[in-house]
């Protein structure tokens, strides 16, 4: 059978490319060798957020105490909450799946792999397309250790675990790591983290994460910097993790959050023109075009920024560029805002005032940072922290970098301001909430 549009992968890009492909009348066929929705409904996004909502209650049981309230210790069934967890992603692959019926996309169950340039066969069948896009995403990537390394545990892994352990390593200094850190320590796991940099989330403002550590309560994430794992050891009760530095820890469990590659085995690339980038990753142009003219990729099988929405915006951009005659919507790829679910949390957008100088900005900050109102009777330390990066030449707000409670739904309506390159007069003419911690980036 000959379509208008295969797509390969039913992630959160491929099922929108999928989609709007079909709305502007495309014939189309979706490949899909696993769960629907991809990394991010099943090992990823959605698993992880429901994992942060069940690590804050300890952290809030503690401030509201400072408030008069006595509370019992609580107690977690860990199996129920798994049981919730698999349903109610189990209810998310079905949502998927239904997007792709009722948009008439026939659904092929199975491994795809080119033939060639216009033809992939899945199983014992074969199938043709005028237009392929590829949107396999990513896998973790397998630490080198040099013994026992099934003993140790991918971000893949973690969502299955059985049961909460006492103790926990985690390896890296990316988001998945730090977020899981922070999860696992509000859980009241003792938390190692091992990372072979100098600075943890190393692609963010430094001075916002030095706020992040210097926030966490004293002895719930213990950071072992510049080393990394070297080999395990399992004795009777227990894993001894060694450190390159010589250090030995003793823990329950390993957690390897190194990052993710890109997912490109097995497709039988080599029968098409396509390209990878060193890493693996596939090479495309600024329109997602592949070496071979006819075939696409999005996501985070390009390994451009890794996130759910950048894929499923540029699924979208790519089935209106392919099959609708209008104009396509352009989107603003310079400026995604982020976030990262620590506890606090932190978002971002836009230029730190390091990348403005690097590029030859001339620009400046403006900063404040301060303890909650709802924090007022805590012996917490400050756990707000707001920053502005500034373009002196016109006041534009090229950057805004924050820590807060509420950093991730923030984060999301002034990423507006920078896309819309407001100035920092139009912040400080917009009457402030009170009150609100918000408030203080208004007349900051």
């Amino acid at each position: 059978m000959k379509y208008d549009l295969i797509v390969i992968g039913a992630g959160s890009g491929g099922v929108r490319a999928a989609r709007i492909a079909s709305v502007h009348g495309a014939k189309v066929a979706i490949v899909e060798n696993n769960r629907f929705g991809g990394t991010c409904v099943n090992v990823g996004c959605v698993p992880k957020k429901l994992y942060y909502y069940l690590s804050q209650l300890n952290k809030d049981i503690e401030n509201y105490k400072s408030y008069g309230w006595s509370i019992p210790k609580a107690s977690l069934n860990w199996k129920l909450f798994m049981k919730k967890k698999d349903q109610e992603i189990s209810r998310l692959n079905k949502i998927y799946e239904g997007i792709l019926n009722r948009n008439k996309i026939d659904i092929i169950n199975g491994t795809a792999q080119f033939l060639s340039s216009q033809k992939i066969k899945v199983g014992k069948k074969s199938y043709q397309a005028k237009k392929f896009i590829i949107s396999t995403g990513g896998k973790p990537r397998i630490p080198n250790i040099s013994e026992n390394s099934k003993l140790v545990n991918t971000s893949d892994d973690i969502f299955s675990l059985k049961k909460l352990p006492k103790r926990m390593v985690i390896e890296g200094g990316g988001y998945i790591a730090i977020e899981f850190a922070f999860i696992f320590a509000n859980l009241g796991v003792k938390v190692n983290l091992v990372y072979r940099g100098k600075q943890i989330l190393k692609s963010f403002d430094s001075e916002i994460v030095d706020f992040l550590i210097q926030s966490t309560p004293k002895g719930k994430i213990k950071y072992h910097l510049e080393s990394k794992i070297q080999k395990v050891n399992k004795s009777k009760n227990e894993l001894i993790v060694n450190l390159s530095n010589r250090k030995k820890i003793s823990t329950d469990y390993i957690l390897s959050a190194i990052g993710r590659i890109a997912n490109t085995e097995n497709l039988g690339l080599e029968n098409t023109n396509i390209q990878l980038n060193e890493n693996k990753s596939i090479k495309v142009n600024r329109h997602f075009q592949t070496n071979d003219s006819n075939i696409y990729a999005v996501g985070d099988v390009i390994d451009y920024v890794n996130l759910t929405p950048v894929a499923i915006r540029q699924g979208h951009f790519l089935a209106d560029k392919l099959f609708n005659n209008k104009k396509t919507i352009e989107y603003d790829f310079a400026n995604i805002p982020t976030a990262v679910f620590t506890s606090p949390q932190i978002g971002t957008v836009g230029l730190t005032l390091e990348m403005a100088k690097k590029n030859k900005i001339d620009a400046y900050e403006l900063t404040t940072n301060f303890k909650s109102m709802k924090k007022s009777f805590s012996k917490t330390n400050k756990d707000t922290f707001y920053k502005l990066v500034i373009d002196k030449k016109d006041k534009t707000i090229i950057g805004i970098h924050i820590i807060s409670d509420e950093a991730a739904e923030l984060i999301q309506l002034l990423a507006v301001n920078v896309v819309a390159r407001n100035t920092l007069d139009e912040f400080r003419k917009t009457v402030a909430v009170h009150p609100t911690s918000s408030e203080e980036i208004i007349t900051i």
